[in-house]
Order: C-alpha cells, then sequence, then structure tokens
C-alpha cells in the first residue's frame, strides 16, 4: 500500500469542526484543466470503478496529492495515510435500483475517532438537479442500518455537496 505525507493545512478549528460535523467541503481547489481530464477519462470509461485512473500522474498530482486535498486529509489522519487503491464513478443517468433515499455508504463506521475517511471529487459541475451526494451533520457519531434510512426522503440539517 503507498503512503504519503505532506504539510497539514487544517486549523485545529477545522479540524474540530470537521470531529463535530463528520465532513469537510473544499471548494475548487482542482485546476480546471484536470478536471476535464478526469470528466474525459470517466465518459470513456464505462466500468463503475475505474481505477486505472489511479496510475495517471496528472490524476495522482492533480487529485490525490493535490495540496489542499491531502492536506486536508493529512490534518485529520496524521502522517504516512495511505493513498487509495480503488475509485468509484457514481456518475449516473436517473437513479440506479437499490440506491433510492438515504442509506449508510459502504465501509462507513460509527465513531469519534478518525481512522478513516471517504473522499469524493466532483470534476464537473454537479448541481442539486443532479443528485450529489448529501451528508447528515453528526450522523457518523450515530449507529444507524441502511434499512432503517432508506424510507427517509428528506432530513433537516442536511447539506447537499454541490459543486458549480
Amino acid at each position: 500500500m503507498k503512503t504519503t505525507d505532506c504539510k497539514p493545512t487544517l486549523t485545529d478549528s477545522q479540524v474540530l469542526d470537521f470531529c463535530r460535523n463528520g465532513y469537510l467541503y473544499l471548494e475548487g481547489v482542482v485546476d480546471d484543466e484536470v478536471n476535464l481530464k478526469a470528466t474525459d477519462y470517466c465518459n470513456a470509461e464505462e466500468h463503475y470503478e475505474p481505477s486505472g485512473i489511479l496510475q495517471e500522474d496528472w490524476f495522482i498530482e492533480g487529485v490525490i496529492l493535490n495540496e489542499h486535498a491531502s492536506g486536508a486529509i493529512r490534518s485529520l489522519l496524521g502522517a504516512n495515510f495511505h493513498l487509495p487503491v480503488l475509485m468509484s464513478n457514481h456518475r449516473t443517468k436517473g437513479l440506479l435500483d437499490g440506491f433510492s433515499g438515504w442509506h449508510v455508504d459502504g465501509n462507513s463506521m460509527f465513531s469519534p475517532a478518525v481512522n478513516y475517511l471517504q473522499v469524493f471529487y466532483y470534476p464537473q459541475d454537479t448541481p442539486v438537479e443532479l443528485g450529489p451526494t448529501a451528508v447528515l451533520p453528526g450522523s457518523h457519531l450515530v449507529h444507524n442500518r441502511s434499512r432503517f434510512m432508506s424510507h427517509l426522503n428528506g432530513i433537516r440539517g442536511a447539506v447537499s455537496l454541490t459543486s458549480v
């Protein structure tokens, strides 16, 4: 497993906000040229796990090791955090069968300890009409099961992670 070390970029207040809310939102930190390449790559790749993009130098440098993103991850996980070995592409047309409404993402952990992160990257504009991921601040501290959430449509306080 590859690891990396970089300088932490979050302030103590930002780390505490992350610990309380369970998410951090960085907007506009990846160069437009890299975003366009990533979008083109995903458009050409039909598999829902285009992990080959993790072998592309421009993607590693522009996204994975982006100083803002990797610095935030370093601030939360500490030195020599592991780089991803899997990439998923959730860009779809319409709702996927079995994925309607709220759910708990795979590999989610319910704990105040920060030992694992799920990192989402939107290389293209993703307004609310395209159905971006939404998060519920503080839900990482409440053990919950997906089957109890799927009937929910909207939850007060939810944050839609749009990108435009």
